[in-house]
């Protein structure tokens, strides 16, 4: 699925914005060379983990190209042929190829290894999100929480309950992991869209 920062709900860019900044000046403060890895997760299925780890990822394109990459955690280390397509990238010359390599079958043989493969992006993307599934569904976040930088828990609109929102980040932090952010998905924004307009104008 592909999309606009035009084509997205108000309430869904807000909701990331802030995140977004977050992770931008994270990254201007560090002196590190190689770049953050990011674990996106949700309490329980349907919250919307893939689409918020797009919308990250396009604005994080936007301020900078080619600098984040989303990645389903089950390709993580796993020699399979369509990684290149999940990666969904449209790049060219050498910069583009030698990216495009690390996703292939046999470049994947070589990083079977979860954190072996994970770190090997990380020396090509300064943004490396990963799409876990769900605590409900499996454990895969809690066996990446240590190695990762930091887990953005992405939460349901009307839906998440405070106590799975708490279990879930009890759980992370129980086995390494930190929190560096949460996104409210699948709401709208109150504010109407000409008052964006105008506050932006004024600076606000």
């Amino acid at each position: 699925m592909n999309f606009l920062l035009s084509e997205i709900p108000d309430g869904q860019f807000a909701g990331c914005q802030a995140l977004v900044y977050s992770l931008l000046q994270r990254c201007e403060d560090s002196e590190r060379e190689d770049g953050y890895a990011l674990a996106l997760v949700s309490a329980h299925p349907a919250a919307g983990v893939t689409h918020v780890g797009r919308l990250i990822e396009l604005m994080l394109n936007e301020n900078e190209a080619d600098c984040a990459m989303s990645l389903d955690c089950d390709l993580l280390g796993s020699p399979d042929s369509d990684v290149p397509e999940q990666m969904g990238r449209r790049k060219t010359g050498q910069r583009q190829k030698k990216r495009r390599a690390i996703a292939r079958a046999r470049g994947l043989a070589r990083y079977r290894d979860r954190v072996g493969h994970l770190n090997k992006l990380r020396t090509e993307y300064r943004y490396v999100l990963l799409d876990c599934h769900s605590l409900a569904e499996r454990t895969d976040v809690l066996g990446l929480a240590p190695v990762v930088d930091g887990t953005i828990t992405v939460v349901e609109c009307n839906r998440t309950r405070s106590s799975q929102l708490h279990e879930l980040e009890r759980n992370i932090e129980k086995y390494g992991g930190s929190i560096v952010g949460s996104v409210l998905n699948k709401t709208s924004s109150t504010v109407p869209r000409w008052m964006n307009s105008l506050m932006e104008k004024v600076g606000i």
